[in-house]
């Protein structure tokens, strides 16, 4: 069976999140957390390594500085669709930024998950996925998810980087971190390399149906 190109990419989109973004214990969810802390020195070659993030009162947080770009960004998770972080950019002389991203799970929100279930076709995707070249539209989803969503802020003024893109709807804490660890690196080269290794990644894990991907390989740490 050949399924539409949409609802093929729907799977790919909730699987790679299954897979990558959806560590389901508090210990799971600590380890990812330091991993992403860890992560950063190399990844954004800035030569100091994060501090730790900690939870308090089941709450994970942690505060991220990048000297390179002169942003800070603290973050607190609730809950896996509960969650907040805040930008904050304070120049020499200057008034600077403070901009919040915020995700109130009180509120609706389509529920893809459950469509996809109804429609169950997951596992003949899957097959499919493993049967046919569909790497095109698994990178596809892999822009859409980390590199490049479809809706994003620009920081114009005082930052002139125009290739960060700030994604708004992402209501996955996880997948939320990681997109700004991807967004926040300067190197061209750098984001290449590092969007051919998830689409990699993500097709072999999707290929030997793996249960999940390590937070040490997502972040190559060992």
């Amino acid at each position: 069976m050949t399924l539409p190109k949409q609802i093929v990419r729907a799977y790919l989109w909730q699987e790679i999140q299954r897979l990558a973004f959806s560590p389901s214990s508090s210990t799971d969810q600590a380890t990812w957390v330091r991993t992403f802390h860890r992560s950063l020195k190399d990844f954004w070659e800035i030569g100091i390594y994060s501090s730790h993030p900690n939870r308090k009162g089941g709450v994970l947080s942690g505060i991220i500085d990048h000297p390179g770009i002169g942003i800070s960004f603290d973050y607190s998770i609730v809950s896996a669709s509960r969650y907040n972080g805040t930008f904050l950019y304070t120049p020499a002389g200057s008034n600077g930024l403070m901009w919040s991203h915020n995700v109130d799970d009180r509120y609706f929100v389509f529920p893809v998950q459950d469509f996809l279930t109804l429609y169950n076709q997951r596992n003949p995707v899957i097959e499919q996925f493993a049967q046919d070249n569909l790497d095109d539209e698994l990178s596809e989803v892999v822009d859409s998810l980390i590199c490049h969503p479809r809706a994003h802020q620009h920081i114009e003024l005082p930052i002139d980087e125009h290739e960060i893109r700030i994604g708004g709807g992402i209501d996955n804490p996880f997948l939320f971190l990681f997109h700004l660890r991807y967004q926040l690196c300067a190197g061209k080269d750098r984001r290449k390399k590092e969007r051919d290794r998830l689409c990699e990644l993500f097709t072999k894990s999707i290929k030997s149906k793996a249960d999940n991907i390590s937070s040490g390989e997502l972040f190559e740490i060992h």
